[in-house]
């Protein structure tokens, strides 16, 4: 390192270097950190740096989901999950930071806010992609437990890319010394099953599979499903409130809503993988069901990964965008050659 860091909460300036890594500028500021857009030297590419903020350096807790946060990304090696390459700590200097593939676009979440809500086919091509990567992460016996707009990045191409794995473990802040209960909330409220609301170590893949459904909801109206005026009125109703759609939506996306956003997990599609397999019968003029004749619902499909030819059905098509052009056509789909076993 060739440059001291500050121990206050101030961006780094271009230059700087942090293990063989040349910070150029900021590119975002989270809850744990800051992200910076650098060069690594040894290989000559550009890189996303995540660094712990100064502010979370004194909490054990915070470092260690801080950095299990780059471990279970790294786990993970998928084309629609944001690569880690490598993690650094040097706790006399109080440095925690990772690298990682550096991506450039547009959140979901800026996308819709710039350019309003996607067509149908758009929606459903970056839910699928997304899809996928849960898919993965389950079959790893892994829950995200933040999937939101805000956590998919879209390239210029139009891939669609799932951040922050922090959260794959417990982020619940405990009473101390007391027998008291406290509200803890592990992700983000809005796009969070009931279940997780009520115990954030109850989440389960189908949780993942509310939020993404509720991210569907967001890329298809440009709202979540369900809001509130406080955190515990939004919980409540996320628990009893029936949905209720726009009258231009689909009806297979409504059938497919209904089946991500249901109340109860054993209602719900179970994994990213059934999310996979749903959306194939939609792109194949089918409406999507829970229980698919010879899919399996009792236990973490392996569907997720055969190449198929989903990208280039009908839920393909260009992002509406400037920022993000893509030139990829629509074709006919083959038949699914998906495989499915009880793990």
């Amino acid at each position: 390192m060739s440059a001291e860091l500050p121990q206050a909460p101030n961006v780094l300036a271009a230059g700087v270097e942090i293990h063989g890594y040349v910070i150029q500028h900021l590119l975002g500021r989270g809850g744990m950190g800051n992200v910076y857009l650098a060069t690594q030297k040894s290989l000559d590419r550009q890189v996303a740096l995540k660094i712990l903020h100064p502010n979370h350096l004194r909490n054990p807790a915070a470092i260690e989901s801080f950095l299990r946060e780059a471990r279970a990304a790294a786990q993970l090696n998928h084309p629609n999950i944001v690569a880690v390459h490598d993690v650094f700590v040097e706790a006399e200097r109080k440095l925690y930071c990772y690298s990682m593939e550096y991506v450039e676009g547009l959140t979901a979440s800026q996308l819709v806010q710039s350019q309003g809500v996607l067509k149908r086919a758009q929606a459903l091509h970056l839910t699928y992609q997304i899809a996928k990567a849960l898919g993965q992460a389950h079959r790893q016996g892994m829950v995200h437990r933040d999937v939101k707009p805000d956590n998919i990045l879209i390239t210029k191409s139009g891939s669609a890319k799932l951040l922050d794995l922090g959260l794959v473990r417990d982020r619940i802040m405990q009473a101390p010394e007391s027998g008291s209960r406290v509200l803890s909330i592990v992700g983000t409220p809005e796009y969070s099953a009931p279940e997780q609301h009520r115990n954030p170590k109850q989440a389960v893949p189908g949780s993942d599979v509310y939020s993404l459904g509720a991210t569907l909801f967001f890329l298809l109206v440009g709202r979540p499903p369900i809001s509130g005026e406080t955190i515990i009125d939004l919980i409540v109703r996320v628990a009893t409130e029936p949905l209720s759609y726009p009258a231009n939506i689909p009806a297979d996306c409504r059938k497919l809503l209904d089946l991500m956003l249901a109340k109860r997990p054993s209602d719900r599609l179970y994994d990213g993988d059934a999310v996979v397999e749903a959306l194939r019968a939609i792109s194949e003029g089918r409406m999507p069901h829970l229980h698919p004749e010879g899919f399996n619902d009792g236990g973490t499909t392996n569907i997720g990964d055969l190449d198929e030819d989903f990208e280039d059905a009908e839920t393909e098509g260009e992002l509406p965008s400037r920022s993000l052009p893509t030139d990829v056509e629509g074709a006919q789909t083959k038949k699914p050659r998906a495989r499915r076993r009880r793990r």
